[in-house]
């Protein structure tokens, strides 16, 4: 049975950058204080015990895709030099997300163990989002973030969130298989 991904639909199309529309979904998520790849760390073994059973309801959860991650302090100032984002990147909070399995809602969820674990509904949202390959890091993920950063605002696009890194791979994939994309908001 394949992974269940949030679903969308693809407004316009160029190259490896894409406007999509998504219905709506919820997150679970956990805010980590540390660097970008210690934050992933952390953040997924927080969710994992969750989706694993380690809840109220013991219940296990389906593990879905794109695990994602946000540097919460990019949403003051979108708009900063590359050395700036790759800095935020190093050394901020992280909001490290896991997309719940579409059957629940937040009433049905089961409550988490843990209190730094968050439930988000997100609601009929537009994303300009870059798709990409390769084993994401801090320098790979503020490239990638300035390349999307650069189309959207030839585009006339104002983001509106912070620029979310999503990767789609468990972590033996080897890089250049890897399915990972640069989302933010619009």
């Amino acid at each position: 049975m394949p992974t269940e991904s949030p679903q969308y639909n693809v407004e316009y199309k160029e190259g490896k950058f894409e406007i999509r529309f998504y219905p709506g979904y919820i997150l679970a998520h956990v805010d980590i204080k540390a660097d970008f790849d210690k934050a992933l760390g952390q953040g997924f073994g927080i969710l994992a015990g969750y989706i694993f059973g380690d809840n109220q309801g013991k219940e296990k959860l389906a593990m879905t895709i794109p695990v994602s991650q946000e540097d919460l302090s990019s949403s003051k100032n979108n708009s900063r030099s590359s050395e700036a984002k790759e800095e935020e990147i190093l050394s901020n909070i992280h909001r490290i997300s896991f997309i719940m399995p579409s059957k629940y809602d937040l009433k049905t969820l089961p409550q988490p163990n843990d209190d730094r674990i968050n439930f988000k509904e997100v609601k009929k949202v537009r994303m300009a989002v870059l798709k990409f390959s390769g084993r994401v890091n801090s320098t790979l993920a503020s490239r990638k973030i300035n390349e999307l950063k650069a189309w959207i605002l030839e585009k006339d696009f104002d983001p509106k969130s912070p620029f979310i890194v999503a990767q789609y791979n468990h972590p033996a994939v080897p890089g250049f298989l890897r399915k990972n994309e640069i989302q933010v908001k619009i």
